[in-house]
């Protein structure tokens, strides 16, 4: 009897195996459409960390970092969903496939990019949740959106979804070293008469306290309202523009013929 459960479970695993691997050979063209989808994403953020500084004279955008989920975990997760193993069952269920997470300055700024990222009338907002505003119990901040963003192929046009977690330098901080802890911790979270959950949650609400000081101190130097900078510098090209204008320095470009003969 034991043999031959055994045996039954040798071929379930290499069945499984086999199924995994015919899995990531078909989804080869699916991770090309994430992957464009991850260059367009970041692409349109370094453009829109240039604008800022050059209206700013600051860059809000500290650093950019991209995430492409694996086939075994996309594998696992189906797995765990109950969900057909297809490409079109993972595109319809699976939306976090492709991912970026934006870290910035300040709490402002990341709301500043995401309501400039709304303007963008090729993007698709799927999903907000916004755990700056609402933290998780254990402390966690971040803001994450889901949108599809258009990617252009030689044939056909296709909206890809892509998460986007905002987080301040702050926040980066406490969720790489609260990762790195959840796994060391032992028992139930006590350790030598420490809670861990409650230490973290503590810690977390310090840093808040200490980012929103720094953002005061911000404020009282530069604006960080986006729409304001922007007015703002529309009306000093204007402005520019009609000083030129005044001087006579716009003149019509001489025509190629009568410069070859003058």
């Amino acid at each position: 009897m034991h043999a031959t459960l055994t045996k039954q479970t040798k071929e379930e695993l290499r069945d499984a195996a086999e199924t995994f691997q015919l899995f990531k050979k078909a989804s080869e063209p699916l991770f090309k459409k994430y992957r464009a989808a991850i260059l367009d994403m970041k692409t349109r953020f370094e453009i829109l960390d240039e604008d800022l500084e050059y209206r700013f004279n600051r860059n809000p955008i500290h650093h950019i970092e991209t995430r492409l989920k694996t086939p075994e975990s996309i594998y696992e997760k189906m797995q765990r969903y109950g969900k057909p193993l297809t490409l079109k069952s993972v595109e319809e269920n699976i939306l976090d496939v492709a991912g970026l997470r934006v870290i910035v300055s300040y709490i402002d700024d990341v709301y500043a990019l995401v309501k400039v990222l709304s303007l963008h009338d090729d993007l698709k907002f799927v999903k907000v949740k916004d755990y700056i505003a609402n933290p998780k119990p254990n402390g966690y901040r971040s803001l994450h959106i889901i949108v599809k963003t258009p990617i252009y192929f030689l044939d056909r046009k296709q909206y890809v979804p892509v998460e986007i977690q905002f987080r301040t330098i702050a926040m980066d901080f406490w969720a790489s070293l609260e990762h790195t802890l959840k796994y060391k911790k032992k028992g139930d979270g006590n350790l030598e008469g420490i809670d861990m959950e409650d230490e973290l949650k503590n810690c977390s609400d310090i840093i808040e306290d200490v980012e929103r000081r720094m953002q005061i101190l911000m404020h009282a130097v530069q604006t960080s309202d986006v729409e304001e900078a922007a007015r703002k510098r529309r009306e000093q090209l204007k402005e520019q523009e009609a000083q030129v204008e005044g001087a006579g320095l716009v003149q019509s470009q001489p025509d190629s013929s009568s410069a070859e003969h003058s």
